[in-house]
């Protein structure tokens, strides 16, 4: 029973569906609003740029990079259609007014030609992503030359023992950093932000095209 409970929260955590979904969308959207800002500020993200953040859950990052490309272009793909929602209901402003659009689905297979953003993201998300050489090769090609690509993670060793390896899989920094190096950007760089009592361990993993 209990490596069922540790499975299905897991799966909730990957890939948020119905009403526990929703619950877990709101917990997310609390308590990641530190990931999402250090993260956003280490993208450098201009007014005109075009950005594309994979698996935004509630929204809230995708929410703060449309802040800072405020005569840009946010996109955002998720395989969750309830964060899709959720983050559709966070947006709505801004996705009226033509500057965000948020998709249903999967970073391996991006529905957007070659070279179509300056800017690339993603938060606690690649755990999910069975092959991410090539998750990681597809977002190099929709990013423009000298395009930067950032991935956040929570270090593997900064975990609790309750996820399923099964459905997740956990990295360092500098595992993450030999994918990217793998799947052909340079300049590769791993942030980390100054300790703070009451934040988790984080790691942003930056790659240019």
């Amino acid at each position: 029973m209990q490596e069922r409970i540790r499975n299905f929260l897991t799966k909730q955590f990957g890939s948020p569906s119905g009403y526990f979904g929703k619950f877990i969308g709101n917990r997310m959207a609390k308590g990641n609003v530190y990931d999402a800002r250090w993260t956003v500020s280490l993208l450098d993200i201009q007014p005109n740029d075009r950005i594309l953040e994979i698996g935004f859950g509630p929204g809230v990052s995708t929410q703060l990079a449309s802040g800072k490309a405020s005569k840009g272009f946010v996109a955002g793909i998720d395989h969750s259609r309830t964060m899709v929602q959720a983050a559709s209901q966070r947006n709505a402003i801004a996705i009226q007014a033509g500057l965000m659009e948020l998709k249903h689905g999967d970073v391996s297979s991006l529905p957007y030609p070659d070279e179509s953003f300056d800017t690339a993201f993603s938060l606690h998300s690649i755990y999910f992503w069975p092959n991410p050489v090539d998750c990681l090769k597809e977002l190099r090609r929709v990013l423009k030359p000298g395009g930067l690509l950032g991935i956040t993670i929570q270090p593997k060793d900064k975990w609790e023992p309750n996820v399923d390896p099964n459905v997740m899989t956990l990295y360092f920094g500098s595992d993450v950093a030999s994918l990217f190096s793998e799947a052909g950007y340079r300049n590769i760089r791993v942030e980390v932000p100054p300790p703070q009592e009451d934040k988790i361990s984080l790691e942003c993993i930056l790659g240019v095209k």
